[in-house]
């Protein structure tokens, strides 16, 4: 992969590394993040998902999964380690094998900033997850000018969104002048968040209401991180 200088962007392992990240609580990383592992597991990439958010949800959500497939084995299995973003090192040894690593990260990066930006300039993509509202994006917006001053490869994304609203158009043009914007939006479904507290995402459902957004945004990133 190239970077915006025309050199070779990469991790020190193969992996590939997609992060979620951002500085707001509650714009969807964790939910983000176990349907793009899922989808991963789907479309055979042998994915790994990391967890550093101290609430651990993207990893309680995977145990949650684990029983769930004693009853419904046909779900693709997942695989989410627990750690702190100051364990990057030795995690990034223990996954080296995998293709991808999904990683879900905590609010409140300012607090952990140096590791962040140390995680974040190893990554292939980094999602920034953010509603329409004006306080989401007040927060969002100077986290995307660290990453950009950092070099690293990262694309807001609009989550909660509804395009018949005037947010949602201004939140747009917002976004697009500060940054890049995945072409995704992901609306406003009670389907998408429901499943996780049965270990499922929204993409076990051939069928659920959102698994052609979530599907959509999986065929995004693999195809900007090169998988």
């Amino acid at each position: 992969m190239e970077n915006e200088e025309g050199g070779s962007k990469s991790s020190p392992t193969s992996i590939r590394i997609l992060i979620l990240g951002g500085s707001k609580g509650g714009c969807g990383r964790s939910t983000l993040a176990k349907n793009l592992l899922v989808l991963a597991g789907q479309a055979g990439v042998r994915a790994i998902g990391i967890d550093f958010d101290a609430q651990q949800t993207f990893s309680k959500w995977s145990k949650r999964r684990v029983i769930a497939r004693q009853k419904l084995p046909e779900i693709v299995p997942t695989e989410v380690i627990a750690g702190r973003l100051d364990q990057w090192p030795l995690i990034a040894q223990q996954v080296k094998e995998y293709q991808l690593a999904v990683i879900d990260t905590p609010p409140g990066v300012e607090h952990d900033m140096a590791d962040m930006l140390s995680l974040c300039k190893e990554a292939a993509l980094i999602l920034v997850p953010t509603s329409p509202a004006y306080d989401d994006l007040e927060s969002i917006l100077p986290w995307g000018v660290s990453l950009k001053r950092v070099g690293s490869r990262s694309a807001f994304i609009l989550n909660k969104a509804n395009r018949r609203t005037k947010s949602f158009a201004s939140a747009r043009s917002t976004l697009l002048r500060h940054g890049n914007l995945a072409p995704i939006e992901i609306p406003v479904l009670e389907d998408i968040a429901t499943p996780s507290s049965s270990g499922l995402a929204v993409v076990d459902y051939a069928k659920g209401k959102g698994a052609d957004v979530m599907a959509d945004l999986w065929r995004y990133a693999s195809r900007e991180i090169g998988l």
